[in-house]
């Protein structure tokens, strides 16, 4: 756990820094739900003292992850290997390539939970991707959310991402068809029994997912009128995804 905050802390300190230091930061609109903080532009806290903070997080992160690959080498060094990539070059390299970057946010989060499953089970399986789909395709809408109102600063900014690429009214139609993704996986990995039935418990955040997909369809364009879909969002991700993990306790507890 301590090691997925700081590698947490670290991605975010470098976007941090990168965002001001490419100017994207100074120009975008915060939303109460946008990423990243102000105190660079506003001048509470030098560039480099964010990029030491997140050179310091991915350092202790590595010596962390060091003590795992010592146990589990061959199956978990290519996990940390992407996990490393992402990291460091999300921001200035990753985050610039066409329609690539909602998924490279997405899977980084997505192996992280597929980590934690390999240091119990040991090896990479189905249960392995029943948690790792789920998590990807949240972490992923989140983002891919969050971007409807930074479009055109982070086009300025070098950035392509699938808002940019697409429009905001197919985007809309992208993110509800990723909530429906969602649920159909969990469904899946029930069915084919990498996971128990009690991770079924992840629906009930059906009804706070449709509430935000009325108001994004409807509100793509209109920025103030789409800020409770963001907050609803995070909402049902965040839950969505503490209801699977629950799920997977309580389906041990009861074999």
């Amino acid at each position: 756990m301590v090691g997925a905050l700081l590698t947490h802390a670290s991605v975010n300190a470098f976007n941090n820094y990168f965002d001001y230091t490419s100017k994207i930061d100074a120009r975008t609109i915060k939303t109460p739900f946008s990423g990243g903080v102000e105190i660079l532009v506003k001048g509470e806290m030098r560039a480099t003292n964010a990029l030491a903070v997140a050179i310091i997080c991915l350092v202790a992160a590595f010596l962390i992850g060091t003590y795992f690959l010592l146990r589990l080498f061959n199956v978990l060094l290519p996990l940390m290997l992407y996990g490393l990539l992402v990291i460091v070059l999300y921001t200035p390299v990753l985050s610039k390539i066409h329609g690539l970057s909602e998924v490279i946010a997405g899977s980084g989060f997505g192996f992280m939970g597929l980590g934690v499953y390999v240091t119990q089970a040991g090896a990479i399986d189905g249960t392995g991707f029943a948690i790792f789909v789920p998590v990807t395709i949240l972490v992923a809408m989140l983002l891919f959310l969050n971007e409807f109102p930074d479009a055109d600063v982070d086009k300025e900014g070098g950035r392509r991402h699938v808002v940019i690429l697409v429009g905001k009214r197919r985007a809309a139609r992208i993110y509800v068809i990723s909530l429906i993704a969602t649920y159909v996986s969990i469904v899946l990995s029930v069915i084919f029994q990498a996971a128990p039935w009690t991770n079924l418990v992840g629906f009930l955040t059906i009804p706070v997912a449709y509430k935000a997909a009325r108001s994004v369809l409807k509100n793509y364009e209109k920025t103030p009128d789409l800020v409770p879909a963001l907050g609803m969002n995070v909402m049902m991700i965040l839950s969505t995804i503490i209801l699977v993990a629950a799920g997977f306790a309580i389906g041990a507890f009861l074999q």
